[in-house]
């Protein structure tokens, strides 16, 4: 069997970004994820607390490598709008739907979808 392509997506300090231990939180306004909690985890189940609300990410040179799964909990019809550090927006995950963002240090990247 030949050799295989490895991606590397271990932050500077050379560990793994994946975990499986997600971060759940009830939003009261603008959300910022910083570096460390991208270090630390890769789920996000967040519940826009009865409004729809946004979700900054970290700067894209700090991130380089990072997949997150951001799963919008509300109990409603609330938008979560997930946006890069200059507030483009990546996606907008609706009740019950799931985005999965990644970076390559330059850009943001993601897709929203229903969760099964």
């Amino acid at each position: 069997m030949g050799k295989r392509e490895r991606i590397n997506i271990a932050p500077k300090s050379g560990t793994s970004r994946f975990n499986g231990e997600p971060l759940t939180e009830t939003l009261t306004g603008t959300r910022t994820i910083t570096e460390d909690e991208i270090n630390q985890y890769q789920f996000f189940n967040l519940d826009p607390g009865g409004g729809s609300k946004s979700v900054l990410l970290p700067a894209e040179a700090a991130a380089k490598g990072a997949l997150l799964f951001i799963a919008n909990t509300a109990n409603g019809a609330e938008v979560l709008s997930i946006n890069n550090d200059a507030s483009g927006t990546i996606c907008t995950p609706t009740q019950d739907e799931v985005a999965i963002l990644w970076c390559d240090g330059t850009n943001w990247h993601g897709i929203a979808g229903q969760e099964q």
